[in-house]
């Protein structure tokens, strides 16, 4: 059994198979769009359907990829298209109240687009089922000399109260950061529950720009 990307080749082959479900699900999506008068709030929905579906080829593709050392491929990505990215799925399914702090320069990091995301969103589902339905959870995004420091808030109970916790998609997240020179950072928060806090480089583009903190909520 191959285990190349850490994966065993069965994993590996229900990523491919599932190729084509995917593709047929946007498919008929977009057709649907093209449908006249169609309502707009159901043109919001069919749109946020493709949104995420396409989403899911990135990962499914991305773990499919030849490569086995993924880190050596440089790829350059937008740090805040990403986290908005993440933050309008996160909100399809969460109702409370979610707050997006970040600088108004670019912010670019070296590696792929799709383990941000990745990265990203594991970070706001762990937040969000800690902050329960009716909480409050922070994202802020700022520079700190040649590092981008995504920290994310909730206002749960904190690490270790929160009965069935899986601590899977942090142990995630922490693996990818070290692979990309990077580490991840757990203590408490402003907001009296956990705050988890992930540290990359930045881009050599990314270092060379003054940024000032800014504010916006979503």
């Amino acid at each position: 059994m191959s285990h190349a990307h850490g994966w065993p080749d069965e994993l590996r082959q229900a990523c491919h198979d599932l190729r084509q479900p995917i593709a047929a699900v946007l498919a008929l999506a977009e057709a649907a769009l093209s449908e006249a008068d169609l309502p707009e709030n159901t043109r919001e929905f069919l749109n946020k359907i493709i949104g995420l579906t396409e989403w899911q080829s990135d990962v499914i593709g991305h773990w499919l990829w030849a490569p086995d050392d993924w880190s050596s491929k440089t790829q350059e990505t937008d740090v805040l298209g990403v986290i908005m990215e993440a933050v309008a799925a996160q909100q399809v399914t969460w109702a409370g109240d979610l707050t997006v702090l970040w600088p108004p320069g670019p912010v670019l990091v070296e590696l792929p687009r799709v383990t941000l995301r990745r990265m990203t969103a594991n970070l706001l589902a762990n937040a969000t089922r800690a902050a329960g339905p009716s909480g409050r959870v922070t994202v802020q995004v700022s520079v700190r000399a040649t590092q981008m420091l995504l920290a994310v808030e909730d206002d749960g109970p904190g690490f270790g109260l929160l009965p069935g916790r899986c601590g899977l998609g942090l142990s995630a997240v922490a693996r990818d950061a070290l692979a990309y020179k990077g580490r991840l950072e757990c203590g408490r928060g402003g907001l009296g529950g956990a705050r988890v806090s992930l540290l990359l480089p930045i881009s050599a583009f990314g270092k060379g720009g003054r940024i000032t903190n800014a504010a916006r909520a979503l």
